[in-house]
């Protein structure tokens, strides 16, 4: 069966990297893929649990098969003809990643793994292998933005515009 894998360092803990993997809601503000990514099942990622998408043009429901907390989160899709199944797998990082520098030690590194089956499946992956990577590399780049949400500071303001906003007053 044709498989796609992506892994890569991401910029926050191993619990705040699980976050991002399974807020598919939030894929929707973090990949231009995705229209619309709902949990009918509530929140708490278990197996058994739909996950409805609605990506591009497609719409599809998929069926959570895994969830280990923190390590490791599976769905799948079916369809007539076709199954796909996608394979979330997160640690620590550590020197030997690709890519690894000191800054980050500490960090999550998520391995992504995309299969297809079926006949429709096999032949699609086999005729349009870069449209089903892109599918893989848009994953990675959303939940990388996720990931990368979860450390942002907000900015505060070094001076205050007016003294009404200190509470201070001239007298």
């Amino acid at each position: 069966m044709p498989a796609f894998e992506l892994s890569k360092i991401l910029p926050c803990q191993l619990d705040d990297a699980w976050e991002a993997v399974v807020d598919f809601p939030a894929r929707t503000i973090h990949s231009k893929r995705y229209r619309r990514a709902d949990l009918p099942d509530g929140e708490d990622p278990k197996p058994g649990n739909r996950i409805l998408f609605h990506i591009g043009r497609d719409r599809f429901t998929s069926i959570v098969t895994r969830a280990q907390k923190p390590g490791a989160f599976s769905h799948r899709a079916i369809g007539p003809g076709f199954w796909a199944e996608y394979s979330y797998r997160m640690r620590l990082c550590d020197e030997l990643d690709p890519g690894y520098t000191n800054e980050d030690f500490g960090y999550a590194y998520l391995a992504i793994r995309a299969e297809y089956g079926g006949w429709l499946g096999s032949l699609i992956a086999r005729l349009r292998p870069g449209a089903c990577r892109r599918y893989v590399e848009d994953e990675m780049a959303a939940i990388l933005s996720a990931a990368g949400s979860v450390r942002a500071e907000p900015v505060g303001r070094t001076q205050p515009e007016s003294d009404s906003e200190t509470g201070q007053s001239d007298d």
